[in-house]
């Protein structure tokens, strides 16, 4: 898995056909885990890059820079 290549949406769609495939309940008991390892992959993924672009807004918005002042 190119986990940090993928973006926001494309780990979120992976993240969705890991879903389907769990919801189906068919699975065999190790690749159900494997599945459940994937998502939480393609959740920490989506989790840090949402992380990323908060920081960026908060950089764009000027909120970092109030921060740092209140805070001295």
């Amino acid at each position: 898995m190119e986990e940090q290549k993928l973006t926001y949406e494309q780990a979120m769609q992976q993240l969705e056909q890991v879903l389907r495939r769990l919801d189906a309940g068919d699975l065999p008991l190790d690749e159900a885990i494997g599945c459940f390892q994937d998502g939480l992959q393609y959740i920490n993924i989506c989790q840090a890059q949402l992380t990323a672009a908060e920081g960026t807004l908060k950089i764009l918005r000027g909120e970092e820079f109030v921060e740092l002042q209140e805070s001295i």
